[in-house]
């Protein structure tokens, strides 16, 4: 996926930016975009519980909070070798605990953020150990997400 260069960054692969939004976009905003499809497109009520003006509300405001705080967290600490791998811990773990809402796209987000500051991306400073494994196993979560968002989500139009 990505080779080491002499000064130790990585220079194949993704960027941080393409990584992290594109987890965002390919599992928040493509969930609130299939919920727009089964309102425009199917004769199911909206309006019932757990319908689609909820799903698309939920999502919306749990993806867009678990983009906010892997920014948050990422952001600031990306120029840091010391503190990336802190965040790199921190952001992995919290993509493993928010898992069971992967319906928002949040781990997603969260999970690349950990890859970003593992230096899993291109130009990052690649990270040894623990926060190695951590930014390893958000790719893991990230990629998990972004699958289930689209199988489930199509299930649901397509039955």
């Amino acid at each position: 996926m990505s080779v080491a260069t002499s000064d130790s960054r990585t220079s194949r692969g993704v960027s941080a930016p393409v990584l992290v939004g594109g987890a965002f976009l390919l599992s928040t905003v493509v969930g609130i975009c299939f919920q727009l499809a089964d309102i425009l497109f199917t004769d199911n009520d909206p309006h019932r519980p757990e319908g689609a003006i909820e799903s698309i509300v939920s999502i919306a405001v749990v993806g867009v909070g678990g983009l906010i705080v892997a920014l948050a967290i990422a952001v600031p600490l990306a120029k840091n070798p010391a503190k990336a791998k802190i965040g790199a811990i921190v952001l992995g773990a919290l993509a493993l605990v928010s898992a069971p809402f992967f319906w928002s796209g949040a781990p997603a987000t969260l999970g690349a953020a950990a890859a970003w500051l593992a230096g899993l991306t291109r130009g990052g400073q690649p990270q040894t150990g623990v926060a190695r494994g951590f930014g390893i196993i958000g790719f893991v979560v990230a990629v998990l997400v972004v699958v289930a968002t689209f199988v489930g989500f199509a299930s649901l139009i397509f039955s």
